[in-house]
């Protein structure tokens, strides 16, 4: 059998699973459309059907070219992506009626994602004609469509076939504008194979790039998904498919590089979770400690937080949503992006008019925007909201308030957020970290601050995923495995063990692991030890030319002391010790010393 032959069967196969995934509305296959003039017909069907009270009667063509008009208009994904979540979740489409009545028939209504009035079609092999001259007619594969338009684009390749021949396939439809008319309204694009899937979000020709595809992955594990079949099941059922086109997309309107981004699968499932938190939160009654999303750097936290925020902002029981930054220099900066990626913000005008984001020049700004009666996301710093709850003319707020603090690892020392809880009674919390905090030895553990772990994604997903750069651990010790046997393990586990005999420690000596040896030695033995400081010098200096590829490469060196102690001194008796030993270095090492803000107010 031919490639082609094998595509076409699988495209079969798919489309037959679509119609046929469980539940009680799913995708209606239609395959006696296959022109763009019938997909026009059938979406002008059904927003007829969906406007019955501002419609006595079909529309006629001068009222549909209207319409058509609008759509086509749509000349990028990003203005398309506003279209689509039109005015408080509400798309809608202006028509000058022959009765002289002015009108707006609604397209979408997210509201109603998987229920009322939304029609699901699949539509396969539509004939286009060339756009431009001198190209090609094109006919695509399969189409999924929510209330007529377009917004789901699917490519088949047969089993064996890398998915991203699909995706430049596609790359090709948009340099010939196949996406425009009609098609102007496509959100996400799918290149599979049996075993292999790919999606992404559709792009202009000049922001094409294969590396913003992504895998689909499983809840449970992080794990990737390859079966087609799973795949389906996870992300092109109803009504996930449709949240992926609207509540799991951004509409990034940075200047000069608008464009629409698609969630990852974890920041759709940490998203989901937190949202189903806070929509059962039963504020003032329940703790206020909802929990904390672990997604490590790089991972798109900002992303992540963005649409938690802006989601939750929508629900019922939710009055206000506070998005706290632990630096007031971060205030600016957070409220730039979430501001880009707010769609109801007109960004191109470099204006907020009409966004749900709101930044907080002052303490008595601050107090206005919590006041106000409308919805939205307040960005600000926790020392300004601090500074706001302790004056004395500062009552409890009993608004239903839900905050959202980012980077939370550096939030857990206590004060400032205990006052801001007291003064919200009924308020609700969730940390975004890349680094939470278990120990309790140097403050209030993470999951103390926000309560339990509701979503995670390591440094060990990330890698695997290719979502951040590899990096390869070396553990090595400077106490020899004499001394370790000898002289601190006996104390080690004598301490640990009290009751352990002798012979029951030197047993457990002799059939340690490299492993638990490594867990076993903690971190107290080398502080402020000045062999244990020369050691690690010789060895960084001796293999740094091999490291860092012949000297090509810097390199960030970190000190830590346990028990709360500061870590300034140590990093002090590293510098001194590398000035030393570069002396005698053939290529000495630049070096300087670099200590944060708070570590040298807390030294000082």
């Amino acid at each position: 059998m031919s490639v082609e032959k094998n595509e076409l069967s699988f495209e079969d196969q798919l489309i037959n699973h679509l119609v046929n995934i469980g539940g009680t509305k799913q995708w209606e296959y239609l395959p006696e459309i296959q022109t763009t003039d019938q997909l026009w017909a059938n979406f002008k069907h059904i927003l007829e059907l969906n406007n019955p009270d501002k419609l006595t009667r079909p529309l006629s063509k001068t009222e549909f070219a209207q319409v058509e008009e609008e759509i086509t208009s749509l000349d990028t994904p990003y203005h398309a992506g506003q279209f689509l979540y039109g005015l408080n979740g509400k798309s809608q489409v202006e028509v000058d009626l022959d009765d002289n009545r002015h009108v707006f028939l609604t397209v979408f209504d997210q509201d109603e994602i998987g229920a009322g009035n939304t029609v699901y079609q699949i539509v396969n092999q539509i004939q286009r004609e060339p756009v431009l001259a001198g190209r090609k007619a094109r006919r695509f594969d399969t189409t999924l469509l929510i209330n007529g338009l377009p917004i789901i684009q699917i490519e088949e390749k047969a089993d064996g076939v890398d998915a991203k021949t699909g995706l430049n396939q596609m790359h090709q439809y948009i340099a010939e504008q196949q996406y425009s008319g009609i098609f102007s309204t496509l959100q996400i694009l799918v290149a599979i194979a049996p075993h292999d899937i790919r999606y992404m979000a559709n792009t202009t020709d000049d922001q094409f790039n294969t590396d913003f595809s992504f895998r689909w992955q499983r809840e449970k594990d992080n794990r990737p998904v390859y079966d087609w079949k799973e795949f389906c099941n996870s992300m092109l059922s109803i009504p996930m498919a449709h949240q992926m086109a609207t509540n799991y997309m951004i509409l990034d309107g940075t200047k000069n590089r608008q464009m629409i981004k698609v969630m990852r699968p974890y920041q759709v499932y940490a998203t989901r979770r937190v949202l189903t938190k806070i929509r059962n939160h039963q504020f003032g009654i329940e703790p206020k400690e909802i929990g904390y999303v672990w997604h490590t750097t790089g991972s798109g936290k900002t992303i992540s937080s963005f649409k938690a925020a802006w989601l939750a902002s929508r629900l019922p029981n939710v009055d206000k949503v506070v998005f706290l930054v632990d630096r007031i220099a971060l205030t600016s900066q957070t409220f730039d992006e979430y501001r880009a990626y707010d769609p109801s913000t007109d960004n191109e005008h470099d204006s907020n008019k009409g966004g749900v984001v709101e930044d907080t020049a002052n303490k008595q700004v601050l107090l206005a925007r919590l006041k106000e009666k409308r919805s939205g996301i307040i960005v600000t710093s926790t020392q300004k909201l601090d500074g706001l709850v302790r004056r004395e003319s500062f009552d409890k707020f009993n608004r239903r308030v839900v905050f959202i603090v980012d980077e939370a690892h550096r939030s857990t020392s206590g004060d400032m957020l205990q006052r801001i809880k007291k003064a919200f009674p009924k308020s609700a919390w969730v940390g975004y970290t890349g680094t939470p905090r278990f120990d309790d030895q140097e403050g209030p553990t993470t999951q103390k601050i926000f309560g339990n772990l509701i979503h995670a994604y390591t440094i060990r997903d990330a890698i695997a995923d290719k979502n951040v750069l590899g990096f390869k651990v070396d553990f090595e010790t400077t106490l020899s495995d004499k001394t370790l046997r000898e002289e601190y393990l006996p104390k080690y586990f004598h301490f640990r063990y009290p009751d352990w005999s002798d012979s029951q420690i030197t047993q457990r000596i002799e059939n340690i692991t490299p492993e638990d040896m490594d867990d076993a030695v903690v971190p107290s033995v080398y502080d402020m030890n000045k062999q244990h400081v020369s050691l690690v010098v010789k060895d960084v200096l001796s293999k740094w030319g091999k490291r860092s590829s012949e000297w090509k490469y810097n390199a960030l060196f970190t000190t830590h002391v346990g028990g709360g102690k500061a870590s300034t001194p140590m990093a002090m008796m590293y510098y001194n010790e590398f000035k030393k030993q570069n002396k005698h270095q053939e290529k000495p090492l630049k070096h300087s010393k670099l200590y944060s803000e708070s570590i040298i107010r807390r030294d000082s």
